[in-house]
């Protein structure tokens, strides 16, 4: 199960590498292609606007043609949309490219929870799931240390991101090559009535007295509907709206922290608090170590404590630091017109310093208490029949809410300024806290067939 969690979970390795490479390489970019803020926030947000198209049929080939299957194509998509960002000549070409490699990262964003959680006991399910996490913020510390590395020892190279773009395609290489030896998922097979490959895959993965008793589990959900999948048929039974009004809750949840804004662009931030490129560049690194820490730590602490106190805990957290990094923008710092430019510059020398380290506390409860059980649930709560389509409706919503606020993101920083860009972010985190303390669900200690028998009745 190790190795079918590492091989799978490159996929997430490549989403986190090409969601935060473009933080590093936009400094370099905006300086061939001219680019505007409004193109700025084009090529960032078209990843996550074909990310939403991704998981949206992602989650439905998976239920169609499988979980393995998926991740071949997912990996092939990696490989071309990442050469294909390294080689664009301009604006549109650069936007085209990276609206494939958002395929891609919506895909396995959807693919790759699904199939370790369909595969794992019910008692490593949040362990494993969480992996997928880890590489995810993995892939990002690679990405800020890749961008960091070749800005600092090669600082006059030319076209220096059109390196940094390209990388992703050796992981996706890795992944295609490791998912031709992966299983498929047994439960993906019982639902095609191919029980004796399910249960050739469960022996490899349970001790002997367990794989009748799983078997029958998904036997008996699988009886409950035996009809073909019909999706507007589904989206009539009041519990699967249900599910997947609150799959949308917790995805907008995490969305309106505003962590991608400091993924996706802190280098940005920080470049705009007076930090120049090389620096801000560097500074970004600390944010993927710290994502690296706070996942390992949420790895730890999941197996403890339930998904609703997790939640909650990590949504007050990211609110307190998101007001903290708000009212410092407004204290700290003041606008000033040099040579005739005006910008962004700190009441003292170690300012910019005080957004960093607020970032990387914002991380330290967005990572390690909010983004392990985000993922963990998505893939927990959606009915077997339907569970690649209900996540890739969540995930689907989840890149929406992220292509409209990376795409409004450069605009609002550049117009009102950081102190009233995130304590809005602050206020919206505020409202989604008293939802979920209303309606978020507990699934913890149970199987996938128990969670689901709990939402039907």
């Amino acid at each position: 199960m190790k190795l079918i969690t590492t091989i799978s979970t490159i996929g997430g390795l490549c989403f986190g590498y090409d969601t935060g490479v473009i933080s590093g390489a936009l400094i370099f970019m905006k300086y061939d292609f001219n680019l505007s803020p409004a193109q700025e926030g084009m090529i960032t947000s078209f990843l996550l606007f074909g990310a939403a198209i991704g998981s949206l049929f992602g989650g439905y080939l998976s239920d169609k043609q499988g979980r393995r299957k998926n991740l071949l194509w997912v990996a092939a998509i990696f490989i071309f949309g990442a050469l294909g960002t390294a080689i664009a000549w301009d604006v549109p070409s650069m936007i085209v490219a990276r609206f494939m490699l958002g395929l891609a990262v919506g895909c396995a964003s959807v693919t790759v929870p699904i199939y370790i959680s369909e595969l794992a006991r019910a008692d490593q399910r949040e362990r494993l799931v969480t992996v997928n996490e880890l590489m995810i913020v993995t892939g990002q510390f690679l990405a800020y240390s890749v961008n960091a590395a070749i800005v600092n020892l090669y600082p006059d190279m030319s076209h220096s991101w059109r390196i940094m773009l390209a990388l992703p395609a050796l992981p996706g290489a890795l992944l295609w090559i490791g998912m031709l030896m992966m299983p498929e998922s047994p439960r993906f097979f019982m639902r095609r009535g191919e029980t004796d490959k399910a249960i050739k895959v469960l022996k490899t993965l349970r001790l002997p007295e367990e794989v009748d008793h799983e078997i029958k589990e998904i036997k008996q959900i699988i009886k409950m509907d035996a009809e073909k999948l019909n999706i507007f048929s589904e989206l009539k039974k009041k519990w699967v709206i249900q599910l997947i009004l609150i799959g949308l809750m917790i995805v907008l949840a995490t969305r309106v922290t505003g962590v991608n804004t400091i993924m996706y662009y802190a280098p940005t931030v920080l470049k705009s608090t007076g930090l120049g490129d090389a620096a801000a560049v560097t500074g970004a690194v600390a944010n993927g170590i710290v994502s690296i820490l706070a996942t390992i730590l949420g790895m730890a602490l999941i197996g403890k404590h339930s998904r609703r106190k997790m939640f909650f805990t990590g949504q007050a957290g990211v609110t307190i630091s998101l007001v903290l990094i708000g009212l410092s923008f407004k204290c700290f710092f003041h606008t000033e017109t040099i040579n005739g430019v005006a910008g962004l510059h700190g009441d003292f020398s170690g300012a910019s310093y005080i957004i960093l380290a607020l970032m990387l506390l914002f991380l330290v409860f967005m990572q390690g208490w909010i983004a392990p059980v985000f993922w963990l649930m998505l893939a927990e709560i959606y009915p077997l029949k339907m569970r690649g389509l209900g996540m890739g409706i969540a995930v689907c919503g989840l890149w929406i809410f992220d292509f409209i606020i990376q795409l409004i993101f450069p605009w609002l920083l550049n117009h009102y300024g950081g102190g009233m860009t995130f304590g809005f972010f602050a206020v919206t985190n505020v409202i989604m806290l008293i939802l979920l303390i209303k309606y978020l669900p507990e699934t913890r200690g149970m199987t996938l067939e128990q969670i689901e028998n709990k939402f039907r009745f």
